[in-house]
C-alpha cells in the first residue's frame, strides 16, 4: 500500500488550526488581563477574546474604565458586544478589600449610549454607596437593563436600594448578595414617598447571605413583588426565616422554582418545618443546600410540605463527611419522600456532594446503594464537585 505524501504524515494539529469554537471555549477559562494578552497576540484569537472581554465587561478602577469607554467609543462592533457589565470595587493589590469609598460610582459607569444591549449591571465590593443626583440620573438612562445584581455592597440608607432597584424600570432578576445598609438592624426598611404605590414585577429573585433581611421582605410585599417564579434563598440565617416564609407563602401558585439554604445553630430545634410550601401549587423545581449534614431532618419537613404539588426536579447539594450519615435516621424520612411521592411527575433527581480533602470523595456507588429505586428508574444522576471556590 502506498504511503501518505510526507507533506501529510508529519503535519501536527496546532492550537491556531482549531476552529474558532474550540478557541472561545479554551479563551473563557482565562481572566481578563490573559485575554488581553491573547487578543495582542494572535490575530486568529482577537474576535474570540474580544467576544469573552466585552461581552461580559469588567471594570475595577477608573483608569480600567476609561480605557473600556475609549475603545467602546472607537468601535460600533465592541459597543454591540457589551450584554452584561461588572463594576467591582476590588483591589487585587491592596490589604482592604473594597475600593476608597469616596470614588464615584459615576466615574466607572460608561455612557448608556456605549452600551445600548446591555442587560445586566453587577455592582460588587463597594463600600459606601453614596447617593448623588447624577448617579441616579446615570442609572435611569440604562432603559434596557433587566437584571441588577448587588453583592457585597453597603449602602448608606434602605432608600438607596431603593433608588437603585427603581432606576430600572423594566427590571425582571434581581440578586442581593451580602448587602448592608445603614440601620440595617433596626428592622426598618426607609421608603421614599415617591415610590408608593409602585409595583416590582420581578420574575428572578436571589438573597444570599442575608443579615437582618426581614425589612427587605416587607419592602417586596408591600410593593406587590408576588409574581416571582424563580426565587433563591440561599446560605440564609434562621433568624430571617419567619418572615422569609411568609413571603414564600405570598407567591402562591407564581413560585415555580426555588432554591433554599439555611444555617441552623445547635440552639434551634432542627425538626420543626422551617418552610411551608403549601401553599406554592405551581412549584416544579426545588433545590435543598445543606451546609451542616447533622441538621437535614428540615429537609424532610420541606419536602414533606411540597408532597401534592407537580416537582418535577429535586436537587440536594451537601457535603458527606462518612459513609454512615447516609444511613442516619433523619435520612430515612428523605429517602422514602423522594421515592414514594410525585411518582407521576418526577423526573430528575440531582445529588451533588461537593468534594472537600479529608472527606468522602466518589460517593455515587453509597447514594445510589442509599436510593435504590431512584437509580432503578433512571431519574438518579450524581454530581462531585471537586473545584475550589
Amino acid at each position: 500500500m502506498a504511503s501518505a505524501p510526507h507533506h501529510l504524515s508529519h503535519q501536527v494539529p496546532t492550537v491556531l488550526s482549531l476552529p474558532a469554537e474550540i478557541n472561545q471555549i479554551v479563551l473563557s477559562y482565562l481572566d481578563c488581563p490573559m485575554l488581553t494578552t491573547c487578543a495582542l497576540t494572535c490575530r486568529r484569537w482577537t474576535p474570540s477574546a474580544q467576544y469573552l472581554l466585552f461581552r461580559f465587561a469588567r471594570v475595577s478602577s477608573p483608569a480600567s474604565a476609561q480605557k473600556f469607554a475609549l475603545a467602546l467609543s472607537e468601535s460600533a462592533h465592541l459597543r454591540a458586544l457589551v450584554i452584561e457589565l461588572t463594576v467591582c470595587g476590588r483591589l487585587a493589590d491592596s490589604v482592604k478589600p473594597w475600593m476608597c469609598s469616596r470614588i464615584d460610582l459615576t466615574a466607572l459607569l460608561p455612557s448608556p449610549k456605549l452600551v445600548p444591549r446591555m442587560r445586566s449591571l453587577r455592582i460588587e465590593y463597594w463600600d459606601r454607596v453614596y447617593s448623588t443626583t447624577k448617579l441616579w440620573a446615570l442609572l435611569r438612562r440604562y432603559k434596557n437593563v433587566t437584571a441588577l445584581h448587588l453583592r457585597c455592597c453597603h449602602f448608606q440608607t434602605s432608600h438607596h436600594i431603593e433608588d437603585f432597584i427603581f432606576a430600572f424600570p423594566h427590571l425582571a432578576t434581581l440578586t442581593i448578595d451580602s448587602v448592608r445598609w445603614n440601620g440595617d438592624r433596626e428592622r426598618v426598611f426607609v421608603r421614599r414617598p415617591e415610590y408608593e404605590g409602585r409595583t416590582l414585577s420581578l420574575q428572578t429573585l436571589r438573597i444570599c447571605n442575608p443579615y437582618e433581611y426581614a425589612p427587605l421582605f416587607q419592602w417586596l410585599t408591600a410593593h406587590r413583588c408576588v409574581g416571582v417564579s424563580r426565587l433563591e434563598l440561599v446560605r440564609f440565617d434562621v433568624m430571617n426565616i419567619t418572615s422569609a416564609a411568609a413571603y414564600v407563602k405570598e407567591l402562591g401558585a407564581a413560585l415555580q422554582s426555588l432554591t433554599f439554604g439555611i444555617y441552623l445553630p445547635s440552639c434551634y430545634d432542627v425538626s420543626v418545618r422551617r418552610l411551608n410550601l403549601a401553599h406554592n401549587t405551581s412549584l416544579r423545581a426545588l433545590s435543598l443546600q445543606v451546609y451542616d449534614v447533622t441538621d437535614v431532618r428540615w429537609m424532610s419537613s420541606v419536602l414533606a410540605s411540597a408532597v401534592e404539588h407537580p416537582l418535577a426536579r429535586v436537587a440536594l447539594a451537601l457535603t458527606l463527611d462518612h459513609r454512615k450519615t447516609l444511613w442516619e435516621a433523619a435520612w430515612d424520612a428523605i429517602a422514602s419522600a423522594l421515592s414514594m411521592y410525585w411518582r407521576t411527575t418526577l423526573s430528575e433527581v440531582v445529588f451533588t456532594h461537593h468534594a472537600v480533602p479529608g472527606f468522602l470523595q466518589d460517593v455515587k456507588p453509597l447514594i445510589v446503594e442509599r436510593l435504590p429505586e431512584l437509580a432503578a428508574r433512571g431519574v438518579l444522576s450524581v454530581i462531585v464537585d471537586t473545584q475550589d471556590e
